[in-house]
């Protein structure tokens, strides 16, 4: 009795399945392999699902590379404005005194405001690639997607900030006090950067370290430098002779409002 057997022949790329007739009324014997693809054997190559995944990953690859690449140009063009910045910078860490004398330094102010640019694309970038794996097999985004969202939401930010900076000092005829508070915070960004430094680190001689805890380090690195920011800001308000209600308002218009916002924005998508 002749009966039709399929048999399916797989790897990660194809889908190979082989039509053939086998005799049962013969003993079960182990025949060669060439007599499986006889005259009448059909076969049909079907494409995988992995054939897809591969080349989105190889494309995923590619962009981290450039994203990479294209961060580090930009370091290595205003290297000179990273050097003499960051001592400056670190040295205003525990000293409102040197962040008085950083903002008396036209040239180096100037400096500063470029590195703080450059600061605001560092998170972006260091995002991406510690999730870039993970946005792509979870929601199929890609790496520029997810670094423009980002850099667009660092910008919208900005803009909230600046924007209320501009309204308080309207309001109060007092344009020295919100920006120098503004100037501060370009300094601990930087100082954030710096901070930021040790989870990094811990990626990069442990590499089986686990993203989430290398998400806490982050966090608590940066947590860290906003709460000796919300200080100097609460210094500078009470020293130009405002009340404590005015910094409490300053404090959740200012600091807190914008970034609950811009936070409740992206998580809704």
């Amino acid at each position: 009795m002749i009966i039709n057997d399929t048999l399916y022949i797989t790897d990660s790329l194809s889908c190979k399945y082989i039509l053939v007739d086998l005799d049962t009324s013969q003993q079960q014997v182990f025949l060669p392999v060439d007599n499986l693809f006889g005259h009448q054997t059909l076969t049909k190559v079907t494409a995988s699902p992995a054939s897809h995944v591969s080349a989105g990953y190889k494309q995923n690859d590619e962009i981290l590379s450039t994203l990479v690449l294209a961060f580090f140009i930009i370091m290595v063009i205003f290297s000179r404005e990273i050097i003499n910045v960051l001592p400056a910078a670190l040295n205003s860490l525990f000293s409102l005194k040197n962040h008085y004398k950083l903002e008396e330094k036209l040239a180096l102010s100037g400096q500063r405001n470029v590195v703080t640019a450059i600061s605001a694309l560092y998170f972006p970038v260091l995002l991406t690639l510690m999730n870039s794996n993970y946005l792509f097999d979870s929601f199929e985004l890609l790496p520029q997607y997810f670094l423009l969202l980002c850099i667009l939401s660092l910008f919208a930010l900005w803009l909230v900030r600046k924007g209320i900076y501009d309204l308080l000092s309207w309001l109060t005829k007092d344009k020295n006090t919100f920006k120098l508070i503004e100037r501060i915070g370009y300094n601990h960004m930087i100082i954030s950067v710096i901070f930021s430094l040790p989870a990094i680190l811990l990626r990069f001689f442990w590499p089986e370290t686990d993203a989430s805890s290398i998400l806490i380090v982050l966090l608590i690195s940066i947590l860290f430098v906003f709460l000796i920011y919300l200080v100097r800001g609460y210094q500078i308000i009470i020293s130009h002779r405002y009340s404590h209600f005015f910094y409490i308002l300053y404090l959740c218009c200012i600091e807190l409002l914008p970034i609950a916002l811009i936070s409740n924005f992206i998580l809704s998508y």
